[in-house]
């Protein structure tokens, strides 16, 4: 017994200090011969790569024996070893002469001297056979119980020894490659906390191991992905185990950059998950090696356009989404003239230096959405998306055509002049697929260069006559602002109760020298599209806050003027300041000022338009939403708008009370406004049944044809004043 305990005390110092597996099992060897004299001792492993056994220590044997034993194959008859370790069963041969698992061995057998041989096999806890511990004798015998279990003692010393030589041997090769791979490799618990990292990790991250443990991995969150993507990513982990994609993480230096990452769930013994461990790739030069080969099988070399494969592409899915939303598309075929005349006499690089210049041009004056490309040579398309009208295109061809007035500098320091010839071609009208609308547009093209060069035709006659208007309203639109054909009317506003005049809507009216007085439905949309709306917006807003001044002035009663500001208007940085100027310049007080917004404008700008609604507050002027009803209400919204009225639109009080819903509408937005403490005006009222239901249901003012058209400012006042 107490050698027994040496024996375990040796072998576990000798575990403790690295001993090779040859040195262990040859102590373990000799200390059973010592313990037991007579007897040699044979300890064959099997081996992990071909599965056969090969001498691990056999000091007393000799070694011509131990040559001739190396390799046996485990299976039933090989010897006692070889049967031992292919059935898992202990295997006592009393006598090898007499025995039939030794007819291949016996001759061998004779020669080293021994009769009789006890097998027994060693196994790891998965009860994988690990090797045989063999007692060798020079006469026949059988073990008694007693040196069966002392040698099972051994033999199990045996395997302690192969397991913990292996682990190491595993350990050290895991160390290593975990060390040296080229992954970042980190370690965490389950909460999860950082546990270890390697080289790669730092190399990868920027971040020391010092930095980042017992910290969360996501300290490397780059923001990018939504905290849906990581609630799918866990859910993976628990339910599989394992996750693998490709995510967006930060450097320490705050870079961010492309991984691809695998996180897998390590378990014990029982199968209860006790790590987690990450290998991320740093795919970064991949990605961008990715992107050079997209960009160079999708854009033009030379001018940095996308190319025919990709404009074709593009078509299609403005196409796709142009059918599913019920909208126009527009294709404007460019085709340069006389390019090939610079061409030849300038020679290719100034040609090409030229188109590169051009594509620039172009390309800083269309909208985000739209797309141009080059198809080859001097052939460029333009693609136009989320069209709201075919006059639109013509708008589009007309300033690229502008665009290439001025001379382009090439690099020899020559200038050149340069014209295009442009075909439009519109879905769903000239075609419905990429092929037809292209031919079309090429069609169209064509026609133009036949009829003058330096021009645009649509395919359609119908619409380059829509076009040519259009174009012709709008110059003559410009020179209306020049020529002081606009001119400003007046609405009354009356209070419902006391039926006296409480203010006025000043409303912008074209008196045309060609067509007299154009409607607004005609010209501001244009005016809106074209970018006009401004000067005209801010000559509107000056010139009512002057003629109230005037009236005023000359003794009227006290009156709020409300005019009306756009979209456009809305949204340039210094409207507010505009503003400003305009109360102070014309000296108009501005509590006397009334500024309308539609409530789509306001939605449209969210949280924006709150702080500048807030700070137009400041300068004590009043705010109302025009057209209420109308677009897209949100209450949520409104109550946080500082806002002063409501206007109900004239499409809901038009058919009262014929139409019960108008009524039910009507009704709704007065006893909204009072919840809210907000004034209501009614526009659009021409009879008297609509004003008696308003006035009963609280409607605090109104306008409309039942009191006065809009009339012009010397009118108003002699009919008001």
């Amino acid at each position: 017994t107490e050698q027994l305990r040496d024996t375990r005390i040796a072998v576990l110092d000798g575990l403790n200090a690295n001993w090779g597996l040859k040195v262990l099992l040859d102590e373990i060897s000799r200390r059973l011969e010592t313990i037991r004299p007579g007897i040699r001792v044979s300890i064959l492993v099997c081996d992990e790569r071909d599965g056969r056994l090969y001498t691990g220590a056999a000091p007393s044997l000799p070694d011509f024996f131990n040559t001739a034993v190396d390799g046996l194959v485990p299976a039933p008859g090989s010897g006692s070893c070889g049967t031992s370790a292919a059935t898992g069963e202990t295997v006592i041969v009393r006598d090898i002469r007499e025995h039939p698992f030794w007819d291949a061995y016996r001759e061998i057998a004779e020669q080293a001297g021994i009769r009789a041989c006890w097998s027994i096999p060693f196994e790891d806890s998965t009860g994988r056979v690990l090797g045989t511990f063999a007692i060798y004798r020079d006469e026949p015998s059988e073990p008694t119980q007693a040196e069966l279990d002392l040698i099972g003692e051994f033999a199990r010393l045996s395997g302690l020894a192969v397991q913990r030589v292996r682990a190491d041997a595993r350990l050290r090769q895991m160390a290593a490659v975990f060390e040296n791979s080229r992954e970042g490799v980190v370690i965490t618990d389950l909460t999860p906390r950082i546990l270890g990292i390697n080289r790669a990790y730092t190399e990868i991250t920027g971040y020391l191991e010092k930095e980042v443990l017992g910290r969360n991995p996501s300290l490397l969150k780059s923001g990018r992905q939504e905290p849906m993507f990581y609630q799918a990513m866990w859910q993976s982990i628990r339910e599989t185990g394992h996750w693998q994609g490709e995510i967006w993480n930060r450097r320490k230096n705050g870079e961010v950059y492309p991984q691809m990452l695998t996180i897998s769930t390590v378990r014990d013994g029982d199968g209860r998950p006790t790590h987690y461990v990450g290998v991320m790739t740093d795919i970064s030069q991949l990605k961008q090696s990715e992107e050079r080969l997209e960009r160079l099988a999708h854009y033009d070399p030379l001018t940095d356009l996308p190319n025919r494969l990709l404009l074709l592409s593009r078509l299609e899915h403005v196409l796709e989404r142009a059918e599913r939303h019920c909208q126009q598309a527009a294709v404007l075929f460019v085709d340069l003239d006389n390019f090939k005349v610079i061409n030849d006499s300038l020679g290719h690089p100034a040609g090409d230096a030229l188109l590169s210049a051009l594509a620039r041009r172009l390309r800083g004056r269309l909208r985000e959405e739209d797309t141009l490309g080059r198809l080859g040579g001097d052939e460029f398309l333009v693609i136009l998306d989320y069209l709201e009208r075919a006059e639109h295109a013509a708008t589009v061809a007309e300033v690229l055509i502008r665009l290439l007035e001025q001379p382009f500098g090439l690099p020899s320091g020559q200038e050149v002049h340069i014209g295009a010839s442009i075909g439009i071609s519109l879905y769903p009208d000239d075609g419905r697929t990429v092929t037809e609308l292209i031919k079309a547009a090429d069609i169209a093209m064509y026609q133009a260069k036949e009829q003058g060069r330096n021009t645009y035709r649509f395919y359609t006659a119908g619409l380059a006559a829509a076009a040519n208007q259009r174009l012709a309203l709008e110059a003559r639109l410009r020179r209306a602002l020049a020529n002081r054909e606009f001119v400003l009317y007046y609405q009354p506003q009356i209070r419902t109760n006391t039926h006296e005049l409480i203010g006025c809507e000043a409303l912008l009216r074209w008196q045309s020298p060609e067509d007299g007085l154009v409607p607004p439905d005609r010209f501001i949309p244009l005016a809106e599209e074209t970018g006009l709306i401004l000067p005209v917006g801010e000559w509107v807003l000056r010139n009512a806050c002057a003629q109230l001044k005037t009236w005023l002035d000359a003794g009227s009663p006290p009156l709020v003027l409300a005019v009306n500001l756009s979209a456009r208007q809305m949204r340039q940085p210094d409207w507010i300041e505009r503003v400003a100027t305009i109360l102070q310049e014309t000296g108009l007080p501005p509590d006397c000022l009334k500024l309308e917004f539609t409530e789509s404008m306001l939605m449209e700008q969210g949280d924006q338009a709150i702080a500048r609604l807030q700070t137009l507050k400041e300068l004590n002027l009043k705010l109302s939403i025009d057209d209420f009803g109308t677009g897209y209400s949100s209450l949520a919204y409104l109550k946080r708008f500082p806002i002063d009225e409501l206007k109900i639109d004239r499409s809901f009080v038009r058919d009262i009370p014929e139409d019960p819903n108008d009524m039910e509408i009507a009704a709704a937005i007065i006893a909204m406004a009072r919840n809210l403490k907000l004034s209501v005006v009614a526009e659009g009222v021409e009879t008297q049944e609509q004003l008696d239901f308003l006035k009963r249901q609280g409607c605090d003012a109104w306008q409309g044809y039942l009191s006065s058209r809009p009339i012009p400012a010397a009118e108003f006042a002699r009919s008001f004043f």
